[in-house]
C-alpha cells in the first residue's frame, strides 16, 4: 500500500537521493504531469499562472501534448509521437476552468482532468470545486474528463464496498454529466493498492494514474501508470529535470503491482 502525503513525499525524497540516475527501466518515454490548483494562494498543491503559463509554453514546445485516453489509443495503435506527453489536472478545482484552460488552449494542449462529482459545485480543501456546467465546458473544449471517485476517499482506507461504490459511482455521474462513460481514473491521494486497481479494472475504465514519479510509462500496466507532481516550488527549469530522467519507481511497480 502506498498512502498518505506526509509518507509519500518522504519516500519521494528517499528515492530521489538513492535511485536518480541509476535505474533505466523499459518502458516509453511519456511524461504524465499533474497539477492541482492553479491560482496565488500560496498552497503547495497550487502553481501560480505565471509559472504555470510558462511550463505549458515549454512541455507544449518540448512535447506533443495528447490526452490520457489519447496516449493509450496511439500507443495501441503503434502511432505515439516521437515526444508524447499527457498533462492531467486532479480534483476539479475551479482554478482550472477560470486560468487554465485559456493558457492550455492558447498552447494548444487538451488535458485530461479528474474530477470528483460528489463534490462539484461544492468546496473543497478550501478552494472553489468547478460546476456541472463547467464540466460540460471542458468537454466541449475537447478535454478528457476522467473520475476521482465520488467523494474523494483514501481507497485504501475504507472497506471493499464503499470503494468498489466510489468507483462505478463517479463513472455514472460523469457518464450522465458528458453522455461518456468515462476511460481513465485517478485514485485519491494516490493511493493504491491490488484491490483498488481491481476495482477500478474491474469497473471498466482503461488507465489509473497514480503519483507515483517517472517520464517513463509502461502502457502494459494501465492501473498504475506513473505521474509528475507540479507544486509551488517548481518552476519551469524544475519541471524540466522533473520530466527529464525521474525514473526510480519502475522496479517497485513492477514488484509491487504487477499488472498486465
Amino acid at each position: 500500500m502506498i498512502a498518505g502525503e506526509n509518507g509519500r513525499l518522504w519516500v519521494d525524497r528517499a528515492f530521489r537521493a538513492t535511485l536518480k540516475d541509476r535505474y533505466h527501466p523499459d518502458g516509453i518515454r511519456c511524461p504524465i504531469v499533474l497539477y492541482h490548483g492553479i491560482d496565488e494562494s500560496g498552497g503547495p498543491w497550487t502553481v501560480t499562472p505565471g509559472r504555470f503559463r510558462r511550463q505549458i509554453e515549454w512541455l507544449a514546445d518540448a512535447f506533443e501534448p495528447l490526452t490520457m485516453s489519447g496516449a493509450i489509443d496511439r500507443w495501441r495503435r503503434d502511432s505515439l509521437p516521437r515526444n508524447p506527453a499527457v498533462v492531467t489536472f486532479d480534483d476539479g478545482f475551479r482554478s482550472t476552468v477560470e486560468t487554465a484552460l485559456p493558457i492550455l488552449e492558447a498552447n494548444g494542449v487538451a488535458a485530461t482532468h479528474y474530477v470528483v462529482p460528489g463534490l462539484l459545485g461544492e468546496r473543497f480543501e478550501g478552494r472553489r470545486v468547478m460546476s456541472r456546467e463547467e464540466v460540460l465546458d471542458l468537454d466541449a473544449h475537447g478535454h478528457e474528463i476522467g473520475a476521482h471517485t465520488m467523494t474523494h476517499p483514501d481507497l485504501t482506507t475504507v472497506d471493499r464496498e464503499t470503494a468498489r461504490r466510489e468507483i462505478v459511482d463517479s463513472r455514472d455521474a460523469i457518464e450522465t454529466i458528458t453522455g461518456e462513460r468515462p476511460r481513465s481514473f485517478a485514485y485519491p491521494y494516490g493511493a493504491f493498492d491490488r484491490t483498488a486497481a481491481r476495482l477500478v479494472e474491474n469497473a471498466g475504465y482503461e488507465s489509473a494514474t497514480t503519483v507515483i514519479g517517472s517520464d517513463v510509462v509502461d502502457f502494459d500496466a494501465p492501473m498504475a501508470l506513473p505521474r509528475i507532481t507540479v507544486m509551488r516550488e517548481h518552476d519551469r527549469r524544475d519541471v524540466e529535470g522533473m520530466v527529464d530522467g525521474d525514473r526510480r519507481w519502475q522496479r517497485l511497480l513492477r514488484e509491487v503491482l504487477p499488472f498486465r
